[in-house]
């Protein structure tokens, strides 16, 4: 797979998105036909009259007037405010102290405008069953139209979607919905987005999760208390549906401490009904998805400089995913964090579990870090924890870091106890396996994984690894691809020594119908210029300059 520029990808993708981004069709209302501006809409948009088309069409100034977004609830209405080009929602709209149960639209606004929430965003009624609440299982949606932006002024903001409840919001290729800070929407030179402007995105399912036990799911009363603003997940139904989340760009979330943190998005125990596609995240605080049980799917994913993990899973998840790109560069820990659940399966305080131990199916992803030392970590690929397990194929793992913590692959576990347990006993058991992948790093493995001792002291993990297919190449032959060079090509790459080294990709769609079959190992073919894919990787990246 010969290393080729991405960057040429990038321009011509650039240029096709600038050629072609007027949007989507956005609906315009004048408010009256008089010659003079109606001031009964607060902080109008005017549009005057230049004698070449604008105005209202007896030759006046015109007010635009915003579909901003309203709904009822118990007879009373709410509708958010005109502010300029934005619409602006005060707390008594919405809040962290209001759970909102009534469907709305948040429609796209011409001229950059944006929807800007000075309070949480939660759709949808919070039921702890075991206190005597049920579940509305028809709850509201929150509907986002394509190109809408959509900001928050403060740290502790953020979107929940509770039981029940459904998020639509679908964009399109180059004109995507996008969740950001107000520093970016309002800012200047002196007023700069960071992460932790706001607290992201987070969906609470009814899928299950190893937190509960299998009664407590089946009876309906699994109350998992999800992190940031209590609220609960967890159920008896691997296919529920949530919504939809496609083409979405969320910037600048994340917040909290370690264990009750936000990540930019949070999938609670979210089904397989629900569709996670086309996602970029970028500089968020914490993680930039963290899966909590549950069989979602996501797919088309894109993760740059997030402060810890570019995709993290716990609790049971079993859901796949595909095409997958984290670039650790600038920040960021792994680009993969997994952990199974706590309980060893095979002891009775495992076995009563909802669901087993996370364990999911992952082709053509890659890796792509400098090693340097973040907020939250070296950047590094992956780390495998407690009882988790994988089935990774065709995984691209590029890393120049040298020090303990940058290494392509951590199986971390103390091993205490007789015998291997957790993902020690699942790698010598085949339960953890990499497929026709590649580690392309300066540092392959963490010490701890190369000098066991004891029951594992005949473990060798470089041996364990290149069985199936897989290459360990070194890194000098990649010294290039750090920030542009990210595609590879049929199979074919030039190791550490200039040999060239073939690789051939796993084939899944026989088995799973999720999986698209390609040629190539990692996220991205040198080949595929012309596909929505190659476009979406292309438009991240360019954001992130």
């Amino acid at each position: 797979m010969n290393l080729s520029g991405l960057f040429k990808v990038s321009l011509i993708s650039s240029a096709l998105v600038l050629a072609g981004c007027g949007g989507g069709d956005i609906n315009i209302t004048p408010t009256n036909n008089d010659n003079h501006v109606d001031n009964s809409v607060e902080n109008p948009v005017v549009v005057p009259d230049t004698g070449n088309g604008g105005g209202d069409d007896n030759g006046g100034d015109k007010v635009v007037e915003l579909p901003c977004a309203s709904y009822t609830m118990d007879g009373t209405p709410f509708k958010g405010d005109q502010d300029g080009i934005h619409c602006k929602y005060s707390q008594a709209f919405a809040s962290n102290a209001k759970s909102i149960s009534s469907s709305f639209l948040l429609e796209a606004l011409p001229d950059g405008g944006a929807h800007i929430f000075e309070g949480a965003l939660f759709i949808g009624d919070d039921v702890d069953t075991s206190k005597g609440g049920s579940i509305d299982l028809d709850g509201p949606t929150l509907t986002i139209e394509a190109g809408a932006t959509i900001a928050f002024t403060k740290a502790e903001n953020f979107v929940r979607i509770g039981r029940g409840s459904k998020i639509h919001a679908v964009g399109e290729l180059g004109n995507p919905i996008t969740f950001t800070s107000i520093k970016e929407v309002d800012g200047d030179a002196e007023t700069v987005p960071a992460m932790q402007d706001w607290g992201g995105i987070q969906i609470n399912g009814l899928a299950t999760t190893v937190e509960c036990t299998k009664t407590e799911a089946e009876s309906g009363m699994c109350n998992v208390a999800a992190e940031g603003v209590v609220s609960y997940y967890g159920g008896n139904n691997d296919a529920d549906n949530s919504g939809s989340l496609e083409h979405v760009v969320v910037k600048y979330a994340g917040n909290g401490v370690e264990g009750d943190e936000l990540n930019s998005i949070t999938l609670n125990a979210v089904g397989s009904g629900t569709k996670v596609e086309y996602i970029h995240i970028h500089q968020g605080y914490d993680d930039g998805i963290e899966l909590f049980g549950g069989q979602v799917n996501i797919k088309h994913i894109v993760v740059t400089d997030t402060a810890d993990d570019g995709i993290d899973w716990d609790t049971g998840w079993k859901g796949n995913g595909q095409f997958i790109l984290v670039q650790t560069l600038n920040q960021g820990n792994h680009g993969f964090e997994t952990d199974g659940g706590k309980k060893d399966p095979t002891t009775d305080a495992g076995a009563d579990r909802a669901t087993t131990v996370s364990n999911p199916t992952i082709a053509n992803a890659t890796v792509v870090s400098n090693g340097i030392k973040g907020p939250r970590g070296h950047g590094a690929g992956m780390e495998m924890k407690e009882w988790g397990k994988a089935q990774l194929h065709n995984m691209l793992f590029v890393s120049q870091g040298t020090e303990d913590g940058a290494a392509c692959f951590d199986l971390y576990d103390k091993n205490e106890g007789s015998g291997p347990v957790g993902v020690h006993a699942n790698a010598i058991a085949g339960d953890i396996k990499f497929h026709n992948s590649i580690f392309a790093c300066a540092n392959n493995f963490e010490p701890e994984n190369i000098t066991l001792d004891g029951d594992l002291a005949g473990f060798d993990i470089a041996q364990w690894f290149t069985n199936d297919g897989n290459q360990l190449v070194g890194f000098s032959a990649f010294e290039n691809v750090l920030g542009a060079d990210l595609a590879t090509t049929n199979g074919t790459i030039k190791d550490k020594d200039g040999n060239n080294v073939s690789v051939e990709s796993s084939k899944l769609s026989d088995e799973n119908s999720f999986f698209t079959d390609v040629t190539y190992v990692g996220a991205l073919g040198e080949d595929e210029t012309d596909s929505n894919w190659a476009k979406f990787v292309a438009q991240s990246i360019a954001r992130t300059k």
